[in-house]
């Protein structure tokens, strides 16, 4: 059993690009046309999240692992850590989300990454080039967003501003399970999400990362 999550009082989004949803099975809204974003608004599990906070402090995880589609278990890729019942209710957490991928998309094998994150990863906003990503912050600020309506996406990828002017930064939230659609998805090319990292190194945040992606 994953860990008991509480749904926030949010409202869902306008319809567009972007989709937030309330349980993972509305997750599969990313095959909708047009579709580059989709959130399950979670909420967060506050002893887990203060657990991780402190472990985002301590010794930095870098993990990037290649899983097989039979073998969703990260467990055997972690170091050495405290163990007890949060870091447990964290691995089940961890291979809930690898399995909740393939169960969405379908892959032989997939392609982790497990960062705790001290600099600005990929501070420019872009967008990538795969079929979906799968993004969950589990410490720190997490990833930021444009709406496409609010994107010059001419921009992406030269030296340009690719918000437009007053544009509003979305961002996710800490153990938001998001699906970035990428360029590579057939039929989105020049629709891709549009997202960054956000800035932390000048204030000595870290941040948890976890990225899934299908290889």
């Amino acid at each position: 059993m994953r860990p008991a999550l509480s749904r926030p009082s949010v409202e869902e989004a306008p319809s567009g690009a972007h989709r937030f949803v309330w349980s993972p099975e509305d997750l599969t809204d990313i095959y909708r046309d047009g579709v580059n974003l989709c959130v399950w608004r979670r909420g967060l599990d506050s002893q887990l999240s203060a657990w991780l906070m402190r472990l985002a402090e301590g010794p930095p995880l870098d993990i990037v692992a290649r899983v097989r589609g039979d073998a969703l278990d990260l467990r055997g890729w972690l170091p050495e850590l405290p163990g007890g019942p949060l870091f447990d209710a964290w691995v089940e957490d961890l291979n809930f989300l690898l399995r909740l991928y393939v169960d969405l998309l379908g892959a032989d094998a997939l392609g982790v990454r497990l960062h705790t994150l001290a600099r600005d990863m990929c501070p420019r906003f872009h967008v990538d080039r795969v079929g979906v990503r799968l993004l969950c912050t589990y410490a720190g600020p997490a990833t930021e967003w444009l709406e496409n309506a609010h994107v010059v996406r001419s921009a992406l990828g030269v030296t340009g501003e690719v918000a437009r002017p007053r544009a509003p930064i979305q961002s996710l939230e800490r153990f938001d399970v998001a699906l970035l659609k990428g360029e590579a998805w057939p039929g989105n090319t020049g629709n891709g999400a549009v997202h960054r990292s956000p800035a932390i190194a000048k204030d000595g945040t870290r941040r948890l990362l976890l990225s899934i992606e299908a290889i």
